[in-house]
């Protein structure tokens, strides 16, 4: 019998991220947490939404450039994106989310990235390195 491990994928969205001044909203929600609450809805109607755990964290400590999300995963490449809008980011971050999942060290296409993830990066990280038992 052959057993299928499949990656658990998780995309870390800071939901304190507040609006620029100029791009207020007149929601109470900080930015971050408008950006949490529409990847959520939308991320529900993708095929593979069952392969990323959508996760909030209070602060990733890139405030000047909010707002900041987080792709990462075992022995995947960890993406962090910033200066994302809380409204018009997010068909472009699901698309991503997708190529990630289906990517098996994470190492997307630069040419088959959506525009938020070429101009969103804030950093790339190499994967941790794994203990062999």
């Amino acid at each position: 019998m052959t057993t299928i491990i499949m990656t658990q994928h998780t995309l870390f969205v800071c939901v304190l991220c507040r609006f620029s001044e100029s791009n207020q909203n007149q929601s109470r929600l900080s930015a971050g947490q408008l950006l949490f609450d529409y990847l959520s809805k939308e991320l529900a109607t993708c095929d593979w939404h069952k392969s990323i755990h959508l996760h909030s964290v209070r602060c990733m400590g890139a405030c000047s450039r909010a707002c900041v999300v987080t792709f990462a995963a075992p022995n995947k490449l960890t993406f962090i994106l910033s200066e994302l809008s809380p409204t018009h980011s997010v068909p472009e971050l699901l698309q991503f989310s997708g190529q990630y999942v289906a990517c098996s060290k994470g190492k997307v296409p630069y040419k088959e990235r959506p525009e938020v993830a070429k101009k969103g990066i804030h950093a790339v990280l190499p994967p941790l390195p794994v203990a062999r038992p």
